[in-house]
């Protein structure tokens, strides 16, 4: 009996046991689905929040690296990416004589006074400013021509889209791919341009002949004064009564030092009495401080080593004569010339040809304002304000790559120059080579300059050093140059050039 009431009881504590397992079961099933969903909608809302987040940072970012746009033309719209090619042209132009100018001027090249051609710049601006605004100018002006272009349908020739591979080819030569990239200056962005200017070019070209053709040339030369223009080509032997130290810093040489030039130029002009070779006089072993040298000088401008009343007195010396010694302390010099030419007429026909070809300029430039006239131009100020020349690009290619560059260039003739030598010694069928060699080698030198150049610049970027002859020509590449030089004296100019050549 009691055994079968334990056996009993048992099995009613393993029912309830059982029972209670499978409550338990169920309510803990209950509870995990209801955590579950709060999971799954957590998991989806935070999804969501990322989506967001990231369409967010996408938009951002795309709004961000997005070209910018710096102004338009007819509602072509250019880009910075578009204005950083020739920004950086500019800007490696002038950047070499940077620290030349604040060596002998004080200040940066930047900050000095502006030293372009845009008529549209003030006098009296920075370099940074003017540069500026003839950057937008020369730009703006490539994107009506070529407008201009197209509407008379102009297309590029055969040979015009070789110059373009050229120009592309030669823009990018020496730069890494991390400077061309920020830079902007992909093959795609530099063919773009390139086959923009060649045709712009075309057309201007084409339209300035046009016009040169109603310039009355006879009448603008009459303007020209013969008299004023008059030219005296000498030669010379000089001493300066004045020395600079190597701070710039000029000081009158002594009395004793006077009296000892005195002596040597008079024994000097004795000597050239009876010399066969007027520009012999000092040999090579000679030590002494006077110079040999030619000039020329015109009615109108006349010649700083000698006071008027001694110039007067070489201006009436007939050819192939020698003057006396000039003991000229009001023009700071020792001198005697020999005159070869006293009335030559070299600057007065350079002065002709300048007259006509401004005029010629002139009846372009307002053909060019009134054509500007008819289209709309808009420059974005929010992003052109922003734009300061002298920083745009100077991190981007130092001054020492473009050092590094002008080597390699310089290298890289010497070279060819090597080969061309060695081929014409060779025989003729070789020699008919190098003509051709020496042809393509001039192709490549021209299309390497209209690359990095405007209209007006023709020289290239790369090289650091400017003639006397270029000082002359005033382009614009060389007139950083030659403002600086202008305040050297001129014995220290030749040091000062090989100094920087080096």
């Amino acid at each position: 009996m009691n055994s079968a009431k334990k056996i009993m009881n048992q099995q009613n504590s393993d029912s309830e046991k059982k029972s209670n397992t499978v409550a338990k079961a169920a309510t803990s099933k209950t509870r995990l689905g209801k955590s579950s969903d709060r999971n799954v909608k957590a998991i989806v809302w935070s999804a969501i929040c990322i989506v967001l987040v990231l369409v967010l940072c996408i938009g951002v970012g795309i709004q961000q690296f997005k070209p910018q746009v710096a102004f338009s033309v007819n509602g072509t719209k250019i880009t910075m990416d578009d204005m950083m090619y020739p920004i950086y042209v500019k800007e490696s132009t002038y950047l070499p004589y940077d620290e030349m100018y604040q060596a002998y001027m004080g200040t940066s090249v930047w900050e000095s006074t502006y030293q372009g051609s845009d008529k549209n710049v003030p006098s009296g601006i920075s370099n940074k400013i003017g540069i500026k605004q003839e950057v937008l100018d020369e730009e703006e002006a490539y994107e009506v021509l070529y407008q201009e272009a197209k509407k008379s349908n102009y297309k590029l020739s055969s040979d015009e889209k070789k110059k373009v591979e050229e120009y592309v080819t030669q823009a990018g030569k020496g730069l890494t791919w991390m400077q061309k990239l920020r830079l902007s200056m992909s093959k795609k962005n530099l063919t773009k341009r390139f086959e923009k200017t060649v045709l712009a070019d075309r057309f201007k070209s084409d339209k300035q002949n046009e016009l040169n053709k109603e310039v009355d040339k006879d009448s603008v030369i009459k303007k020209v004064s013969k008299k004023d223009y008059r030219e005296y080509d000498i030669q010379y032997y000089a001493v300066p009564l004045s020395k600079t130290d190597s701070k710039g810093n000029t000081k009158k040489v002594s009395a004793a030092k006077k009296k000892s030039y005195e002596t040597e130029i008079k024994n000097l002009a004795k000597k050239a009495a009876s010399a066969k070779d007027f520009t012999k006089l000092i040999g090579s072993k000679d030590k002494t401080d006077i110079t040999y040298n030619k000039a020329e000088f015109t009615e109108k401008d006349g010649w700083s080593y000698l006071s008027i009343a001694n110039l007067k007195k070489v201006k009436a010396m007939k050819n192939g004569t020698i003057s006396q010694v000039f003991l000229d302390e009001e023009a700071g010099y020792y001198v005697f010339v020999k005159m070869i030419d006293n009335n030559s007429t070299a600057s007065y026909q350079k002065a002709c040809d300048s007259a006509v070809t401004s005029a010629q300029t002139e009846k372009y430039d307002k053909w060019y304002e009134e054509l500007k006239g008819t289209y709309k131009i808009n420059v974005n100020a929010s992003v052109w304000n922003d734009v300061t020349i002298g920083t745009m690009t100077t991190e981007i290619v130092t001054a020492d790559d473009l050092q590094k560059m002008s080597k390699k260039s310089s290298s890289s003739k010497k070279s060819s120059s090597s080969k061309s030598s060695s081929s014409s010694s060779e025989k003729s069928s070789s020699s008919s080579e190098s003509s051709s060699s020496s042809s393509s080698s001039s192709t490549t030198r021209r299309a390497s300059a209209a690359s990095l150049t405007h209209w007006d610049m023709t020289e290239k970027i790369t090289s650091p050093t400017t003639s006397t002859a270029t000082c002359s020509r005033r382009t614009a590449a060389s007139r950083p140059f030659c403002a600086a030089r202008s305040l050297w004296p001129e014995r220290s100019r030749d040091r000062t050039r090989k100094a920087i050549s080096s």
